[in-house]
């Protein structure tokens, strides 16, 4: 049998490699309504080393989830997926690699099918599914540079790495619903001249007048302690008003946010509802997080969400216990 440099070096190879390139000329998606690809893959910045390499740059992650730059297939389903890990636990780069190898998996397999992998395997069908669906860009950038087939086989599952965050997820949950809290606050009480300044302080009371008053409500069953609450707020500042935002964005069933705590958060799925998600979380910042009395929490977060359009909405219902607790612990604010 002929050795690896003779096949490599064939005339045999070279009228294949020559067939692929004019495939991918003809059929790839070398170009895009929203830009060219060829310009954008000369300037970008490989995925894998976004997600995984140094300091995670969220700002910059989320300028190219918005961008309209046209990027080969997958990419932005990587960036999404390691951003989607980041919001829900900051310091954790298995979390970020845990989604953003799923999503590179998801990205092969669908190609398969595209290339109609259901059926039975042909020579045309791996051709297509490879070069065509999957990519070149792909291949090098981000599946070679994860380890290839064995890493992604190897690498432990987002559901078992989660399982061992233990109370996040209701961490995050009780944020958010605080925040709503200074929501109404502010829609109420925050008039131009009156003396009203929202603060993580009133949101805790209203939740520890919650739990005080009400024996019979599920409280530990809904939110975690005031310590936790505490640590989560000072510690991930920066991405509290885009967890808050997703949380009032609903996707069929869903929030987004349960999306995200899911480990389901995806470009291809939810790109048409990243600008409002981005927009909405500058108006908590420009609503909420302004008036308060944090300048870090609003440098943070006017770091990650950049300058743009801010997209003002209601805050979620209060259920009758909650609205009682609101109306004790800001009655002052009422009587004006």
């Amino acid at each position: 049998m002929a050795n690896l440099d003779e096949i490599l070096e064939s005339k045999e190879m070279a009228d294949v490699v020559r067939a692929i390139e004019a495939l991918k000329q003809k059929y790839g998606p070398s170009t895009s309504p929203k830009g060219d690809l060829q310009s954008a893959a000369k300037e970008h910045l490989w995925p894998v080393a976004l997600t995984l390499v140094g300091t995670y740059k969220a700002d910059v992650v989320l300028r190219i989830l918005l961008d309209d730059n046209a990027y080969y297939p997958g990419y932005k389903s990587i960036l999404a997926a390691g951003f989607g890990g980041w919001l829900i636990a900051p310091r954790s780069k298995k979390i970020r690699e845990a989604l953003a190898i799923q999503a590179a998996a998801a990205h092969i397999n669908n190609a398969e099918v595209q290339a109609g992998f259901d059926e039975p395997f042909t020579v045309r069908k791996d051709v297509a599914a490879r070069y065509l669906f999957i990519g070149t860009e792909f291949m090098v950038e981000i599946y070679d540079c994860f380890g290839g087939s064995q890493a992604l086989a190897d690498a432990p599952s987002f559901e078992e790495l989660w399982d061992a965050f233990e109370s996040v997820e209701k961490t995050i949950n009780t944020a958010a619903r605080a925040i709503a809290y200074l929501h109404h606050a502010a829609d109420r009480f925050g008039k131009p001249g009156f003396p009203f300044v929202p603060s993580l302080n009133k949101a805790v009371q209203v939740l520890d007048q919650l739990k005080d008053k009400n024996p019979t409500y599920p409280y530990k069953e809904k939110f975690v302690s005031r310590s936790l609450l505490h640590q989560r707020w000072s510690q991930n500042k920066q991405t509290l008003a885009l967890l808050y935002a997703a949380s009032s964005i609903r996707i069929n069933r869903k929030t987004l946010l349960q999306i995200i705590l899911d480990g389901f958060l995806s470009y291809d799925d939810h790109k048409d509802y990243l600008q409002m998600w981005v927009s909405r979380a500058r108006y908590v910042s420009t609503h909420i997080f302004d008036r308060m009395n944090d300048p870090e929490l609003s440098s943070k977060t006017l770091r990650l969400l950049g300058e743009g359009k801010a997209i003002s909405f209601s805050p979620p219902k209060l259920d009758d216990k909650e609205a009682e607790s609101f109306s004790v612990i800001f009655r002052n604010f009422i009587k004006n």
